[in-house]
């Protein structure tokens, strides 16, 4: 991959522009989109997501980037619960395997009742473009591909850009450049390699 501080420029400029917003020229696709990124720059891709917010929101005052970090809410749902010492003890005593699996269960992965897209239905403002981050952070529990399929019917009206730590090519995920997530057809690359 060409090197991330240009690419981050690209896509600086590419997320500002006026006609990114409308989704125009995407017929009737949905507009989701996907920086992937090598891992290894990730903190890099952390400190530059505050500055695109704001120079996003400088180009246009009316435009506002809302930014969800998976893993974060994650979180989210098991401290609402008092969950998060019970993790704990159950993976000190049968393994992270198994808590990820409870824990995969808990959540409603990839049901009509998804934890994950009922939180970001919830506290999504309609008219901001979004920001899935915390990918890398979230696996093995979340997966990429599941959460976009299913946030398909719930972020419908601006554009989604998941920031991906991995390979995204010919409809494949491969997280960390290394793990196939599994194909995901309908978001568009956003910055070449």
């Amino acid at each position: 991959m060409r090197p991330i501080s240009v690419r981050l420029e690209e896509l600086n400029e590419k997320l500002a522009d006026p006609k990114f917003m409308t989704n125009k020229g995407l017929g009737n696709e949905v507009g989701f989109y996907i920086f992937d990124y090598e891992p290894e720059d990730e903190l890099a891709v952390r400190e530059a997501l505050p500055y695109l917010k704001k120079h996003i929101h400088s180009e246009n005052n009316e435009v506002t980037v809302q930014e969800f970090d998976l893993y974060e809410v994650v979180l989210e749902f098991f401290r609402q619960r008092g969950y998060m010492d019970k993790n704990f003890k159950m993976e000190e005593k049968k393994g992270s395997e198994f808590l990820y699996d409870k824990m995969k269960k808990a959540l409603r992965l990839a049901t009509n009742d998804d934890w994950i897209v009922s939180y970001i239905k919830e506290h999504m403002d309609e008219d901001a473009m979004i920001f899935l981050t915390g990918v890398g952070k979230a696996y093995p529990v979340i997966r990429s591909h599941t959460v976009l399929n299913n946030l398909q019917t719930v972020v419908e009206k601006k554009p989604l850009i998941l920031f991906y730590p991995g390979r995204y090519e010919n409809g494949s995920l491969r997280l960390f450049s290394r793990f196939l997530d599994d194909n995901y057809y309908r978001a568009f690359k956003l910055i070449e390699n």
